[in-house]
């Protein structure tokens, strides 16, 4: 099967509330980093790689993801959106949203929408086709000590055990992290919960019982938009500063990534920041490390914050930097 002819979900659907008070404005998927919203890097990799069908399961703000995705995608790709009155779990919402039922021998593209990544899909792909197992796992590998549940391989490179469940059998030495990015296999679909977590209560039953999942090892840099205010923050900031590359987004000066509607007056200064539609900032404004929301009044200096359009602020701890550049732009053969 070519990436071309799959379908994708993204997993968008949840309460945000690791990111609040942002997300009493917008869901978790919508808030914007770099001036796009969180869910369009995976779309926008996705897309690169081939694919052009996407569902999204949505809860909390169903109506503003929406608007931001169908704003913000190519005109090239098909948007579906299934929303979820009671949350049905990762689990659940993959098989509630795998409509119509998968064709035989289709793989199915499951991919978080609160992660700046961009793993070798084909590459995966490749694997998965190759292997005849249920699903395959992307995965990172990741020091022992990772506060991230561990995620265990045998020596053929399957998956061995899970958070919460203990390897069995001779497993390689390495640590790794699931990234949030599963093929499924048609088979797989029958088999989810109706209600209930990928993790539990697919990938660790299926283990239970012999079943063979795979998992592809990939080296791209990876950032949880969605884990904290912090993390957020500070990848907005690597951004703003260039040592965070995307295709399309650039760094053009020391202010940072200024939306073209954007007002900066004169004598207002900007470092590091990102601004967003139709902001205003104020003459005499000095803003560092800001991220500075569509439609936001900006009247009074700061740094280290996010600026919301209703006037509040809210202050960051800066998360410490990385070292290096990270491009996340594929491969994508």
């Amino acid at each position: 099967m070519q990436v071309a002819d799959l379908r994708a979900m993204l997993i968008t659907a949840g309460f945000g509330t690791r990111l609040s008070p942002l997300t009493d404005y917008l869901p978790k998927p919508a808030v914007p980093i770099a001036n796009r919203p969180a869910a369009w890097f995976a779309l926008d990799h996705l897309r690169r790689a081939g694919i052009s069908d996407f569902v999204f399961n949505t809860h909390h703000l169903a109506a503003e993801l929406e608007r931001a995705m169908r704003q913000s995608a190519p005109a090239d790709v098909q948007l579906r959106f299934v929303h979820e009155p009671q949350i049905l779990g990762t689990g659940g919402g993959i098989k509630n949203a795998w409509q119509p039922a998968p064709r035989r021998d289709e793989t199915f593209v499951v991919m978080s929408g609160k992660y700046v990544y961009a793993p070798d899909v084909a590459a995966a792909l490749a694997l998965h086709e190759a292997s005849d197992v249920l699903a395959t796992l992307i995965v990172k590998e990741v020091p022992p000590t990772d506060p991230i549940g561990v995620v265990r391989l045998d020596s053929a490179g399957l998956l061995a055990g899970i958070p919460g469940h203990a390897a069995v059998g001779k497993v390689d030495e390495r640590c790794f992290m699931y990234t949030g990015l599963s093929l499924l296999s048609s088979r797989a679909h029958a088999e989810l919960p109706d209600n209930g977590c990928l993790i539990r209560d697919g990938y660790a039953r299926w283990l239970a019982r012999g079943g063979r999942i795979a998992a592809y090892v990939d080296t791209a840099s990876f950032r949880d938009v969605g884990m904290s205010l912090g993390h957020y923050h500070e990848a907005n900031l690597a951004f703003a500063t260039g040592r965070l590359h995307w295709p399309g987004i650039e760094c053009a000066s020391a202010q940072g990534l200024c939306n073209a509607s954007a007002r900066i007056e004169a004598g207002a200064t900007l470092r590091e920041c990102v601004v967003g539609a139709r902001a205003r900032i104020a003459a005499g404004v000095h803003l560092e490390g800001c991220v500075v929301w569509p439609d936001t009044d900006v009247t009074t200096s700061c740094s280290d914050a996010i600026l919301l359009p209703n006037g509040r602020v809210t202050a960051v701890t800066p998360r410490p930097r990385q070292d290096g550049h990270d491009t996340l732009a594929g491969p994508v053969r």
